[in-house]
Order: structure tokens, then sequence, then C-alpha cells
């Protein structure tokens, strides 16, 4: 059995074969300074282990989720009551983990947060928080320098389509820029990041000259947002620039956005990785075919027999555990055998998988819609308070809103026009886009309130999928 620790120095000192390799790639890579020791150690790492075999893959996350519940158990006095009078290095099947630690739900962890988190809490800890697209964020941490594992492990996949850090180039589709800004540059990380609020023809032709001026040659976006450029793309005529391949994340990739991007980019690649700001489980196609393949060096990944949803642990999170956490998100259909075509140890294999049950709403002519794109209209509204989703048929939703001031009523009329545009672009001719003012909200027992409240049965409609 494999006696591991989250730092670099000592993966360094257990595995010295990756400290070769780990060397190796450091003298290829000139921005290689700028990653991190960390990050270097942990991409070498992620390398050498693909090759392992199923045992040895298995052997190293019994062990490693044995430190893990042994640090916690210390650590936490929620863990420490969890865990009273079992002993961590008996735990040693996946079964027997099942057995003694039950699943552990957003609710629960932010409810008993203050008993969860370590009492002997480092002060340099990454402060990080979910997106808050259910209403409210969900605040937690990360051991400091966690941020460069992550990054590896994203690299680690995206050398599936010829991704090198340090020498690679990129354009970001995703996130915010700074007010008024079209196009930030961040040289020392290789990448610009381009508005995905302003995607018209005039601005796709800033992009494509900036991206030429760069030498770009890998997009990385949510898949709503690089779909709507290659409509605009292909609208306007742009000449554009091609990449290598496309990088799609944060959201799930619906069919229709692929054809879109096919036949804007038609010689790149198409790549795409699922992942969480809990640092759970992140899981990214194979080259071979459009599944996904979990990370197991990463977290310990299960699904619910019943409902196909997600339940993983973060292994290397010692800070506030996140042990059988449960995801909210669902596998349509998965499996527990090795990939015939990239034979690596990597399990499960997800083959069809669904975002946040609660989090979606339906449109006529573009099926199920996930909550990350729908955020991105609402983020210029400033005379709106707050704002939910009410969707009791296919083809209607209402938008309730909440006024900051009552004085500012024609200011959020204005604002909530411009919105209900995108939207009708988003869904589509076919959906009836109606507002309607509200006082308030329905709120639960913690003051939240549901942003989206849907009908429909999609629960139902992913078990149909599933039969």
């Amino acid at each position: 059995m494999y006696t591991v620790s989250v730092t670099a120095k000592k993966i360094l000192q257990r595995f010295p074969r990756i400290k070769r390799r780990a060397a190796q790639l450091l003298s290829l890579m000139p921005l290689s300074a700028r990653l991190g020791r960390n990050f270097w150690t942990w991409y070498a790492f992620y390398e050498e282990s693909e090759c392992w075999s199923q045992e040895q893959m298995a052997a190293y996350q019994i062990s490693t989720l044995q430190h893990l519940l042994t640090e916690l158990k210390g650590s936490s006095p929620y863990y420490r009551d969890l865990l009273l009078g079992v002993d961590p290095a008996s735990i040693d099947s996946v079964q027997r983990f099942q057995q003694f630690v039950p699943t552990q739900t957003q609710t629960d962890f932010s409810s008993q947060f203050e008993r969860i988190v370590a009492q002997n809490l480092d002060r340099r800890v990454e402060h990080s928080s979910t997106s808050g697209t259910t209403g409210k964020a969900m605040q937690f941490y990360h051991p400091y320098r966690d941020g460069e594992r992550e990054w590896a492990s994203v690299c680690h996949q995206w050398k599936r389509v010829g991704y090198i850090p340090g020498q690679s180039r990129r354009v970001e589709f995703r996130g915010l820029l700074s007010k008024g800004s079209l196009v930030e540059e961040f040289p020392h990380r290789n990448m610009i990041r381009c508005s995905i609020l302003h995607l018209g023809h005039e601005h796709i032709r800033v992009y494509a000259e900036v991206i030429r001026r760069n030498k770009i040659n890998f997009i990385h976006g949510y898949p709503s947002a690089v779909a709507l450029l290659a409509d605009g793309i292909k609208t306007s005529g742009i000449n554009f620039p091609q990449p290598e391949a496309i990088l799609l994340a944060s959201e799930m990739v619906l069919d229709w956005q692929q054809q879109r991007i096919r036949a804007a980019f038609p010689e790149a690649r198409i790549f795409a990785h699922y992942g969480c700001a809990q640092r759970t489980v992140i899981a990214g196609w194979c080259e071979y075919r459009q599944e996904y393949h979990v990370l197991p060096l990463y977290g310990l990944t299960e699904v619910d027999p019943e409902t196909g949803e997600l339940i993983a642990t973060n292994l290397h999170n010692t800070v506030n555990g996140f042990v059988r956490f449960r995801m909210g998100d669902a596998a349509l259909e998965w499996s527990a055998e090795p990939c015939p075509d990239c034979g690596r140890p990597y399990l499960l294999r997800i083959k069809e998988l669904a975002g946040r049950l609660e989090d979606y709403l339906y449109a006529p002519e573009r099926g199920w819609i996930p909550s990350a794109i729908m955020t991105f209209p609402l983020k210029s509204l400033r005379a709106v308070g707050e704002i939910q989703f009410v969707q009791k048929e296919q083809d209607e939703i209402v938008i309730r809103y909440i006024l900051k001031s009552q004085s500012q009523e024609a200011e959020a009329a204005a604002e909530l026009q411009i919105a209900v545009e995108k939207f009708q672009e988003m869904f589509g001719r076919e959906m009836n886009l109606s507002l309607q003012r509200v006082d308030s909200f329905e709120r639960g027992a913690t003051g939240k309130w549901k942003w989206i409240v849907s009908e429909l049965d999609r629960w139902n409609y992913l078990r149909e999928r599933r039969e």
C-alpha cells in the first residue's frame, strides 16, 4: 500500500521517477517557472500513473483515502464524531467506505461548516466558492497552492488533443472582463480572454485580429459561448483563425452546440472536461471517443445506483473535507470497465453526463439549457435586486424580479428589456417569455430562494434516457 501525502515534496520522495520526469519536462518549457514546482510534480505524476495497472490505481486511492480520513478525524470535530469508533486503516475498500461513511449534501456541508473545518486551520489556504447559481454561493477552503494541482489535472487531460503547458497559447471565452473591456491579455499565462457578452460581428472581427496577433492555437470556453461565437463566424463570413482544438468546460456539451462549433471550426478537435469548485471529481473526454474518463488520482467517484447522481470525495483536502459529497450532477450512462481504446486505468467512464438537475430550463428549440449560461445576461443588472425563473410549461417561462429600490423602476425596465432579448436568442423564438414584478420570493429555512423553479420532471426524463 502507498503512503501518500498531498504535498509535492512527499510525492517526489515516494516516487523518485516522478522527480526525473518533472525535471525533463521542466527543461522543455521556457515558461515553466511561472507554473510552479508543485504543478510540474503533479503533471509528471499524472503522466507516470496513467500507465499503472487497475490494481495499482485502486491501491493508491484506498491508501490516500485512509490518510485523508485519519487527518480529518484528527483535526475536524465533525469527522471526529462521524468516525467515532472507526479506524480509517480498516476502510480497505470502497464498499467498507460506503458502509461507514454516509453521503454529504451541500446543505449538510454548509450547515456544519464550522465543525467540518480543521481546528488547526493554516492561515495560508485558498478561499473558494461555487458560482452561486442556486441563489447563494457556497464558501469553503482548499489547501495552500492546491490550485497548481488543479491546473496540472486540467492540462494532463488537454494533452490528449495536443495542449502543451508552458508553450500552447489559448483564448478564453469564459468568465467576465473588466468593465468596458472586449479583450484582456495575460502574457504570463500564454492566454487572452474575450468578452462572452459581446459576440456581435464587429466584436468577432476584433477577436480574430487579436487571436492572430497573439498566435493563439487553442480556444477554451463555455460550450454556450463558443457556439454563439461559431454562429457569428458563419453568419458574418469572417475569416476567423482556426485553432488546433476547442477546449470546452463548465457546462454540459449539447449536440446542437457541437454541430455549430464544427461548422465554424471544421479542422479543430473538440475536447470537453468536467470539474467542480469543490475539486472532488474531474473527468475529460478520451481522445478516441466522446466519453468522460474520471481521473482517479484526483478524487474517488461513485454513482448513486438509483438516480445516477455523482458522489465524490476530494482525496487531498484536509482543510474542510468533502467526503462522499453529492454533486447534484447525474451520469446518464456509465461503465466501471476500462476504456478499450486508450487503455488508461481511469474509472469511472461516463458515457453521458447531465448537469445539476434543478438548474435547468427547457426550450423547445434547444432542449435543456444549463444555468451557467443563463447568468450572463443578468450580470449587467443594476436596478434589479433578485431574479427568479419559473417554468411550468415547456414553451413558457416567467421571469420574476424584485427591485432594489422603488425609485429604480424605469431603470430596471430598460435593463430587463435588454436581458429578455438575450434570453430570447438563447431559448429560441418558440419560447414565450414574460416579466413579473414581485415584492419577495418564498425562502427556505436558511433564507435561500430557488432562482430556478421548474415543474418539469427532469429526473423522470433522465431515468427514461438511461432506460
